[in-house]
């Protein structure tokens, strides 16, 4: 008779330091609840916001409320029951963490260390999708649209009446401020008036401690997604893009995780050659970036013309979520959607052969 398939471990870690560990910790009580039971033998791993680890025995006990970032020294989670972590190590982590030490090139700079095999794109990708004016940098040179703009250093800071003569002169009113390293749109202000530019500094500065003015593009905000190891010469799955729009005048973080402030249309309603333009652009992005996993890139189109926002590397998974959302339209389960992810991350690590290769040697 011969000995059942051994189940790969995974370490679904969530949660984090960041502002934005509420809406990790539902993307991990995502992946727990819909990994194939059969294939994968998960674990909760939880970062608490003190940055203490925890494994947890259940993700029923999470009751999260994601329609509000964390607050910034919140009470650290309560240890698991369980006092002992796996005798075995784990094959592979599903990375849920979003924002700093999730989407920086950190956890995965410490997974590389540990020889863990992660899902999602490796530190060099990671790091440069965050760091957004590096980003546009990148973009812009793959003839794609980026709205103008320049960077401010919260410690080198010029005179206020300088930056307002440079929004004037290079960009104008209304403008957008946002931090350079941050998501889910934490920190990010619409500026109409030269009156409103120094809070709006201010707002961007308690996130990070570099800033973004940039130009106001208004127009519709269309997100694609990408599935593939760009960074191993892998094969590039392109998702069905989604439009969004928001109740107010731009994707906010309440108007992300609350469904009755934004409509959402998947696939998005564009003449073909839109649809493909827009295919493409998120496809070049993935490639020239690095990569791997899952990744999903923002723009806004304007008069037939689309302008790179940013790319995620580790996008929501929530029910909510848009890349869920983008692959359920193509016939893509959650669960599957999930084991994808995992797929694509031994692929990375043992090579093309993963299906065939046992993880446990």
């Amino acid at each position: 008779m011969n000995d059942p398939v051994q189940k790969i471990r995974v370490a679904v870690i969530c949660g984090g330091t960041s502002n934005e560990r509420n809406v990790s910790l539902k993307s991990g009580i995502q992946i727990l609840k819909h990994l194939d039971a059969t294939r994968y033998e998960p674990k909760l791993v939880e970062i608490a916001a003190n940055g203490q680890w925890f494994l947890k025995d259940t993700a029923t006990l999470l009751q999260i409320d994601v329609t509000q970032p964390a607050e910034k020294g919140i009470v650290p989670a309560q240890p698991s029951s369980l006092q002992e972590w796996p005798e075995k190590p784990f094959d592979v982590a599903f990375i849920s963490l979003h924002g700093s030490f999730g989407e920086d090139g950190r956890i995965q700079a410490l997974l590389d260390l540990l020889q863990i095999p992660y899902t999602g794109s490796g530190v060099l990708a990671s790091a440069l999708c965050m760091n957004k004016m590096q980003a546009r940098d990148v973009v812009s040179g793959l003839d794609i649209k980026v709205p103008s703009g320049f960077l401010l250093h919260k410690r080198n800071l010029p005179p206020h009446h300088i930056i307002e003569n440079r929004v004037k002169n290079e960009i104008g009113f209304p403008c957008i401020v946002k931090p350079n390293a941050s998501g889910s749109s934490i920190g990010i202000s619409l500026v109409r008036t030269k009156e409103a530019l120094a809070q709006a500094m201010a707002h961007s500065f308690e996130e990070d401690d570099s800033a973004i003015v940039e130009q106001y593009i208004q127009g519709r905000e269309i997100t694609c997604g990408v599935m593939g190891n760009a960074s191993i010469g892998g094969e590039l799955m392109v998702l069905p893009p989604v439009e969004i729009i928001p109740d107010g005048d731009f994707f906010d973080y309440r108007a992300k995780y609350d469904s009755a402030l934004t409509k959402e249309i998947c696939p998005a309603l564009l003449e073909q050659g839109l649809m493909e333009e827009v295919k493409n652009y998120a496809v070049k992005i993935h490639e020239r970036m690095g990569c791997d996993g899952l990744s999903r890139s923002d723009f806004i189109l304007r008069d037939s013309s689309f302008y790179f926002l940013e790319t995620n590397t580790i996008p929501g998974l929530t029910e909510k979520s848009l890349c869920p959302k983008e692959a359920a339209a193509t016939g893509i389960t959650f669960g599957d959607f999930f084991g994808k992810q995992i797929e694509l991350a031994l692929e990375k690590n043992y090579g093309t052969r993963y299906s065939t290769r046992d993880p446990h040697e």
